[in-house]
């Protein structure tokens, strides 16, 4: 009986170990209140980092506010990147300058704040394996 009830035992914080799922809220300030939107597009791996058609989950935010949260709910244990802009003139798409340069406020996880280039995957990771949290202020254009 004893067995039988240790074994059960360690069979649940298995399995409880084996699919774990996690919330990771995604804080983005310095949101014009009032206009457009706030996307935020979630990865889980490098290729097609930036991607459209590699996010694997992606919300949008009503810009009601100077700050927007947004909780990725029931993720597995792993590494994960957000990239997120704010859709001022609600077109779907974050618009660009000549030179590819957002003109529409953007932020990456981290906080990172890319220098000559977009982030790859590893500079904007973050491991989630319990409750996770970022903090993103857009930088304007």
């Amino acid at each position: 009986m004893k067995i039988k009830m240790i074994s059960l035992i360690v069979l649940v914080t298995i399995n409880s170990a084996l699919f774990a799922q996690h919330n990771f809220s995604v804080e983005v300030s310095g949101v014009e209140p009032g206009k457009g939107s706030v996307f935020f597009g979630l990865y889980d791996k490098e290729k097609g980092f930036l991607d459209n058609e590699s996010q694997i989950a992606t919300a949008k935010v009503k810009a009601s506010e100077n700050k927007v949260v947004y909780t990725f709910k029931n993720l597995p244990d792993g590494d994960y990147a957000v990239a997120v802009y704010q859709d001022l003139n609600n077109n779907g798409k974050c618009d660009k300058n000549m030179i590819g340069y957002p003109t529409e406020g953007f932020g990456f996880s981290k906080n990172y704040k890319p220098k000559l280039s977009a982030p790859n995957f590893d500079e904007v990771k973050i491991a989630i394996n319990q409750y996770a949290k970022t903090s993103i202020v857009l930088i304007a254009k």
